[in-house]
């Protein structure tokens, strides 16, 4: 090799380096890196909506409850909000609670139930409940219900503005311009 030879190849050294130089200055020094983003700001923190889906949740094998839904909305990893519910809460004691209404939400981890805008509940083994709300915990069993309630259970017909019972509607307390009838045959209407 001679002089000007030796003398491009380090030239062209030189410049290939020269120009990594640059493209790591320009990594380092003048790129800029993008935040993360809160995925709360400017969000209404609705995760996914599904139509004409089943809900149903199983515990150690067991079904507890499964509910044909037209619109089902996950606002969070625990709630679940739905439209147009019809299905059956499997009841500890091998009962069945089906259950229809056109608006509710479900806490999913806890099995709880608060459901609205006209709900009706009927027992598979007998026992009938209509309410323009009603809310379940199922820790506890605790039923709760609102606005132009009927019950009937057995010979027996309740109506109020305001229950409290399990969900086998066994014992219960009702206010609100509460009535209690025993003895005939009643309509669950």
């Amino acid at each position: 090799m001679n002089l000007k030879e030796h003398k491009n190849l380090i030239l062209a050294i030189v410049a290939g380096v020269l120009v990594l130089a640059g493209l790591f200055a320009w990594l380092f020094l003048g790129a800029a890196v993008p935040k993360p983003t809160d995925k709360t700001k400017g969000s209404s923190g609705v995760r996914a909506t599904v139509h004409n889906t089943v809900l149903e949740r199983k515990e150690g094998g067991k079904l507890l409850w499964r509910l044909k839904v037209a619109e089902a909305t996950q606002v969070s990893d625990s709630l679940i909000k739905a439209k147009d519910l019809d299905g059956v809460v499997y009841l500890k004691d091998g009962d069945e609670l089906s259950v229809k209404a056109p608006a509710g939400t479900i806490q999913i981890k806890n099995n709880d139930f608060a459901l609205e805008e006209g709900v009706i509940a009927r027992l598979k083994n007998g026992g009938f409940l209509r309410a323009k709300k009603v809310a379940w915990k199922q820790k506890g069993d605790v039923l709760t219900a609102e606005g132009d309630i009927r019950i009937v259970k057995d010979d027996m017909l309740a109506t109020g503005g305001k229950l409290e019972t399990t969900s086998k509607l066994k014992h219960f307390k009702l206010s609100d311009k509460a009535h209690v009838e025993r003895g005939g045959h009643y309509a669950e209407e």
